[in-house]
This record gives C-alpha cells, structure tokens and sequence, in this order.
C-alpha cells in the first residue's frame, strides 16, 4: 500500500510541477501541435518518413497515415529465455478530417519458451484494433478503440521417454477510452480506463504417447478471472521538441503492452501504470 501511494504522489508530483513549467515563456519550444498527436491509445499515426525511437516500442512511417511498429519488451524477454519474440504491427488511419480520425491495426507476436525436460511451449498472437479520436477543440480530445486478440499456441514435453504434446486456444476483447486535455505546450494529461468484457475458455487439445495406446484429451480452462479485468490511469504526457516522457500510474488490473495481455491486479498490488521515454524525429 504504501509503494503504491509513493507512485501516486510521484506522478502527481511531476505533473503538477511539468504544468507550471508549461505555463512559463522557457516552454517556447514545446511538442504538442496540431500536426503532432500522441500516437499511444489513439487513432493517429506517424507522417511518412517520421519515425519514433523508444523504450517500449520502435515505430517508421511507412507513407502518410501508415506505420511499422515492433515493440521491444517481448524482443528483450525473449533474450532472456534464449529465443527471440519477433512482433510486428500495422496502423493505418485510414480517416483523418477536420475533428474527426479512424484508425485500423493488425499484427502478430510469436516466440518459444524452453522449460526443462526438453519442454517447448510455442505462441502466437494476433492482434486486430478500431480506434476513433475526436477533437472536441484545439485542447481536449477523447478516444476510444477496441481490440480483439486471437491467441494460439502449442507445446511439447518428454519426460522419461514419454511424449506429450498439446495445442491450446483463446481469445479476448479489449476497450478502451481516453481523455486528453493538453495543458500546456509541452504538458498533455490523460485519463485512461481500460475493460475486458470478454474472454473464452482456453482450449486444450493434447495426446500422451507412452508406447501402446496413444491417449487424446481435450480440456477447458477457466479464465472468468480475467472476465471484467479493468485499470483506471491518470497520467502525462510531457513533449520537447524532440524528447517524450509518458507517465502514468493507476488502478487495478495491469494491461501489458506489446503482449496485448492482462496481468491480474493482485499480482502487483492492484497498481497498474504506463511508461515510455521516446524522441520523435
């Protein structure tokens, strides 16, 4: 309780003090223009040619209006457990007049983790996202998307000369909104509430071949816990002429970006929180 009110104040603290140095005539050469919008939770994309170099994700502007992201945890995790997570995902606001952007992204993540016992498990997400971004003015905008992912996977194990192998499904569905009130030329604050309505039954499907017969199961798994998984993030955005600090700290479920899946709230105390340092080029 106490880390987590620690988190809060830090935010709050940042925040309040980036505001007033927003407000101060030093700012003059601030981030936060028409032309540039926070590409996070929302409709826009990058400009051709444009490119975005960060912690968390790696993104180029293919031409107007389309970009290639790859995002770097899953490369880094993947590292770690001797396997390379290679991810890919497609943005393209295909709609972008006066007050109003639509966006549509697809992409897929894929790795392998090796656990003893010459034990294989093998993934692969899918990813499909709508999004819509409204300019209520030249201050406030609102956002709000969906995104449905497919997740399959397979795995194998031998353990004292018995093979087993198994191949597992499920899917979920995301949505999300987002405030943005851009307080200053370099300070953008946000308020973000993310929801998983729906989430299927993982499906098992898997044999066990120990010599003579071959035995075939198929199992269900209950995810109902993750059923109504939901954060609520007050956060900023604060924007130079090239750097960029986003930094949010909330409550509740955490939603791991890159992976598009839900850790449950417990797992880190109920915080949840986003947080990316990145330059724009």
């Amino acid at each position: 309780m106490r880390a987590k009110r620690t988190l809060l104040l830090v935010a709050l603290v940042v925040g309040v003090t980036s505001v007033g140095a927003g407000f101060h005539p030093s700012s003059a050469r601030a981030y936060h223009t028409y032309k540039e919008r926070l590409l996070n939770t929302t409709a826009y994309s990058l400009s051709r040619r444009e490119a975005r170099l960060g912690l968390m994700q790696l993104s180029y502007g293919i031409i107007d209006q389309l970009q290639v992201t790859t995002w770097t945890m899953p490369w880094i995790l993947g590292a770690i457990f001797q396997d390379v997570a290679p991810n890919l995902e497609l943005k393209s606001t295909f709609y972008d007049r006066k007050k109003l952007a639509l966006s549509v992204s697809a992409g897929f993540l894929t790795g392998t983790v090796e656990q003893p016992e010459n034990t294989k498990i093998r993934y692969f997400l899918f990813p499909v996202s709508l999004a819509s971004s409204v300019r209520i003015n030249s201050d406030v905008s609102t956002h709000f998307g969906a995104r449905y992912t497919a997740v399959d996977g397979d795995a194998d194990t031998q353990p004292e000369g018995t093979a087993v192998e198994g191949a597992f499904v499920v899917d979920f569905l995301q949505l999300w909104g987002m405030f943005e009130w851009r307080v200053s030329r370099v300070v953008a604050f946000t308020f973000t509430v993310r929801w998983v309505p729906y989430v299927s039954d993982v499906v098992v499907n898997g044999t066990v071949d120990a010599g003579n017969p071959t035995i075939s199961a198929q199992l269900q798994g209950d995810l109902s816990e993750l059923r109504n998984a939901f954060a609520i993030i007050p956060g900023f955005v604060f924007s130079w002429e090239r750097a960029n600090i986003r930094l949010g700290v909330g409550y509740s479920d955490f939603f791991v970006e890159g992976f598009y899946l839900v850790v449950p709230g417990e797992v880190l105390s109920n915080v949840a929180f986003e947080f990316d340092v990145f330059v724009r080029f």
